[in-house]
């Protein structure tokens, strides 16, 4: 892959993260009402469930970061 994929896949996945975090914080009503986050919220509870979904955004910022920076596994 280029620097530009890799920019614009690091870029989309920071995006992503940002509008988890986000829409965690805010209690976006869109947010919430998709079917695996009612069921979250039906077996933690609501706090819980805006604590898992903020860290899932945070791991995709993370993740988007190292991507950006050109990071890669190599098998």
């Amino acid at each position: 892959m280029t620097r530009f994929h890799d920019l614009f896949v690091g870029l989309v996945a920071i995006v992503l993260g940002c509008l988890l975090i986000g829409g965690a914080i805010l209690q976006n009503p869109t947010l919430m009402s998709l079917s695996k986050s009612r069921l979250l919220t039906d077996s933690l509870g609501k706090t819980a469930t805006r604590v898992v979904i903020a860290t899932i955004g945070v791991a995709c910022v993370a993740l988007g970061l190292l991507i950006a920076s050109g990071w890669r596994i190599y098998w």
